[in-house]
């Protein structure tokens, strides 16, 4: 039998990386949840392809984005986590009345720390 180098690392340079893959594969990727990257390629951030019915996630786009937020110390997501909690604590000693979210005003939450 002949000898068979061991594949490449996946960090490798000579490992061979998918162009697209499918949206759940993107959502374990890059650790994110289904709907989170939808409102991703909603805004823009990340770029799809469709191929008849199949939604492809450009892995260069996921790459991209995860470069884009390496670094930050916080995401806007986690800084108005932590916002809401502080209001949740206000809220249950009876200082402020309590609002709700119109169920389509979602756009207006930042997901990453934009440049």
């Amino acid at each position: 039998m002949p000898f068979q180098s061991p594949a490449p690392p996946p960090s490798s340079p000579l490992a061979i990386e998918p162009i697209s893959m499918r949206v759940p594969d993107a959502c374990q990727f890059t650790g994110i949840s289904r709907s989170s990257l939808y409102l991703l390629i909603a805004r823009g951030e990340v770029e799809i392809v469709k191929m008849g019915a199949a939604t492809l996630v450009l892995t260069e786009s996921l790459r991209d984005l995860i470069e884009r937020q390496r670094g930050t110390s916080t995401s806007r997501t986690a800084a108005q986590i932590r916002r809401r909690s502080n209001q949740d604590d206000v809220r249950k000693s009876g200082r402020q009345s309590r609002s709700r979210r119109a169920p389509n005003d979602f756009a207006s939450i930042p997901l990453f720390e934009q440049d």
